[in-house]
């Protein structure tokens, strides 16, 4: 679908000076985007850039950099801002069959967030936290209405307990969403903190932590720190009643 943008013959929007190198340029541009790594899209996600990316080069390497993101690979050393450079291509640079590609991967990428396996008893993978995801594609120019709704509407006991960890976390305490790549994107948290906050989400899903299939996966999900997966639960359910 994104073959109409050929590979760059000119240097890249990069910075040679100390974010990427020579050869690492080089080959991004020469080799074959298959046998690109994760480590060169590091390099190019992480170098300073132009405040307005050419649709044409970020075009090119968008489908293996989807690919590897999907793989979840790091393809910048934060994952909320892994997709800036698509954030920063014009608008309405894409063509509508383009778009509609770009629409079904975030779909398709959020689903597999919130339907994955657990997280492990002591840590949260910034990959698999369903609000990083949903502001890395926001920064990314994607609509994140959609993939609210089909969160809202997802019936998989394990998008709750995506839904009680990254809550707990990261939004209850201020009623805001505490991430600090979100601090200059009032916009983002706008629509996070109403969509939260509405009544009737409210209530959907306090109904989804009461359900046997989610008390039975909670049994099983381990801490996080000191902090049990009863304690979040109990907290967030107190939130969601009030």
């Amino acid at each position: 679908m994104f073959a109409r943008h050929a590979n760059p013959q000119r240097p890249l929007d990069v910075c040679l000076a100390c974010c990427v190198s020579e050869d690492v340029e080089h080959q991004l541009r020469q080799w074959p985007l298959k046998r690109l790594p994760a480590k060169h899209f590091y390099e190019y996600n992480c170098s300073a850039k132009s405040e307005v990316q050419s649709a044409h080069e970020v075009g090119y390497f968008l489908p293996r950099m989807l690919e590897l993101l999907a793989d979840r690979e790091e393809i910048h050393h934060s994952i909320e801002i892994s997709l800036d450079r698509l954030g920063r291509c014009p608008q309405h640079c894409w063509t509508q069959e383009e778009q509609a590609i770009l629409d079904r991967f975030a779909l398709a990428y959020f689903d597999v967030i919130l339907r994955g396996g657990p997280l492990g008893e002591s840590h949260r993978l910034l990959h698999d936290d369903p609000l990083c995801v949903l502001l890395m594609l926001d920064v990314g120019g994607f609509a994140i209405e959609p993939l609210m709704e089909h969160w809202l509407q997802c019936e998989h006991p394990h998008a709750t307990v995506q839904f009680v960890r990254t809550t707990y976390w990261d939004f209850w305490e201020h009623f805001d969403y505490s991430n600090a790549f979100a601090g200059d994107r009032p916009e983002f948290r706008r629509k996070v903190r109403e969509w939260l906050m509405a009544p009737e989400h409210r209530k959907r899903f306090a109904t989804k932590m009461v359900s046997p299939e989610f008390l039975a996966l909670a049994e099983s999900e381990g801490p996080v720190g000191h902090t049990s997966f009863g304690t979040m639960v109990e907290g967030v359910f107190e939130q969601l009643v009030q």
